[in-house]
């Protein structure tokens, strides 16, 4: 049997996992019914403690703020996020609009120190704002999430033949829209989608019950990237056209045990195609017609492998 490793590119869990707190405590809201379709989100976030369990609404239909975003990101992140360290480089955030004394400033102040989430300078001053109490827009919220778990950006010339029409952040051969790169990649990945007139609509603000389903949606468990064009090459050196390897990959969709997502190249690699994947546990995957079976495992440092090997 002829084994060929192939190395994880990047590997990401993205905000939560659906099989976490399945036994926790219905959704007390008085304005969240079972009937409501972001009620298992609105529940989730209550299990991850990232929204309070004590107040009486949830207030679904309401615009969610900047500052209330902060809170929920921080702790649904938690662990993932690097402790606040201060020091003669770094002595804390600096908003106008956020003292210390805020109920959201060690949330916003633990954003910033890691990159996700910043302000805007105001006007000609040398004075910054966090905009605590703006909404939060959907394209804020690509931007955030391509943030928080280094999601490579899809390349224009590749988001176009994935299928892309026009739309308001793309002109069919360019972006348009400040977070029109963003927004595209989260829409391949299947964690953003567009109204039904084809528009995205980046600068519209998020209801709090959409930012809710938005969060689940980007949940993937652990959102995998391997190198494809690896992987094809290895097919290749068992005889398998490149074509066919392809195919082979993205019939995937349903499989039990790694579940494909899309295929891009990002903007960081002008030749390499990067397969994002849902790992859902080791095992393998057998392609009787061609004798070829993956090996999905796990590597000495908890980093996902495909293997490719003859059957």
């Amino acid at each position: 049997m002829k084994r060929t490793f192939v190395s994880l590119s990047i590997a990401l869990g993205l905000l939560f996992s659906t099989s976490a707190g399945a036994n926790a405590a219905n959704v007390h809201y008085k304005d969240v019914k079972k009937s409501d379709n972001f009620y298992p989100s609105v529940q989730y976030l209550l299990d991850q403690k990232a929204i309070s369990g004590t107040l009486p609404n949830f207030r679904p239909y309401e615009n969610i703020t900047r500052g209330q975003v902060s809170s929920i990101l921080t702790k649904a992140l938690d662990n993932r996020l690097k402790e606040v360290e201060y020091s003669d480089l770094y002595y804390g955030i600096d908003y106008i609009d956020v003292p210390k004394t805020d109920q959201f400033y060690p949330y916003i102040d633990r954003l910033f120190f890691n990159g996700i989430m910043r302000g805007y300078t105001v006007g000609n001053s040398s004075d910054w704002a966090f905009g605590i109490n703006q909404p939060l827009t959907r394209g804020q919220f690509a931007g955030i999430i391509i943030k928080a778990y280094d999601i490579p950006l899809i390349q224009r010339h590749s988001y176009k033949e994935n299928g892309a029409v026009k739309s308001d952040i793309f002109n069919g051969n360019y972006f348009t829209d400040p977070w029109g790169q963003q927004i595209a990649t989260l829409e391949t990945l299947g964690i953003i989608s567009g109204y039904q007139d084809g528009n995205f609509k980046p600068s519209t603000p998020i209801k709090r019950s959409q930012f809710a389903n938005m969060l689940v949606k980007a949940d993937r468990d652990e959102l995998t990237f391997f190198n494809q064009s690896t992987l094809v090459r290895e097919f290749i050196k068992l005889g398998i056209n490149a074509d066919v390897a392809v195919e082979k990959l993205k019939s995937l969709s349903n499989n039990e045990v790694l579940k494909y997502i899309a295929s891009y190249k990002d903007i960081r690699y002008i030749d390499t195609v990067n397969m994002a994947a849902t790992v859902r546990k080791e095992g393998e995957i057998i392609f009787k017609d061609i004798q070829v079976k993956l090996i999905v495992s796990k590597d000495a440092d908890d980093k996902w492998l495909i293997n490719v090997v003859t059957n």
